[in-house]
């Protein structure tokens, strides 16, 4: 992933920290619970799932994501992870990402950028995208995996 492309995703972020207050007085378009449209996804050949589902909640800054993912051998894997977008490093808490540190900021109202990082090395860039009609979720993930993955909004 280019250092330029990281850098001015982040950078944006600074101009639109406004939003954030705004956000905090209404009901992000993040909250609720997605299942995925393995469908319209394009997943990496590396982590090969035959379903997903999502629960996010968000409090000003603060975002928890609480994932349910089916592998192809039918066992479930759940985890949970706490993020603060507001470009500070956050240490990731489920036992599989020891040692990684996330940094998430907000890109706008509708748009969630997340850098994952092991010391000064960018692992992943992930953006959470909610379409307009706050109907879709669309994760898209570059580094160490390529995919994107579409959500289909479940209830709020």
């Amino acid at each position: 992933m280019g250092t330029v492309l990281l850098a001015t995703i982040l950078s944006m972020t600074g101009a639109l920290m406004s939003s954030t207050q705004q956000r905090d007085q209404t009901q992000s378009p993040f909250v609720g619970r997605w299942s995925a449209d393995l469908s319209q996804s394009r997943l990496d050949r590396k982590v090969p799932i035959k379903g997903a589902d999502v629960t996010i909640s968000v409090t000003g800054n603060v975002i928890t994501l609480a994932n349910s993912v089916v592998m192809p051998n039918g066992q479930t894997i759940q985890e949970r992870e706490t993020l603060r977008a507001d470009g500070t490093e956050t240490a990731a808490t489920n036992p599989q990402t020891t040692g990684l540190v996330h940094v998430a900021n907000w890109v706008g109202s509708h748009v969630l950028a997340l850098v994952t990082k092991k010391g000064n090395q960018n692992l992943a860039l992930i953006t959470y995208e909610v379409s307009a009609d706050g109907q879709t979720l669309t994760v898209r993930t570059s580094g160490l995996v390529e995919q994107v993955v579409v959500f289909k909004r479940r209830e709020l």
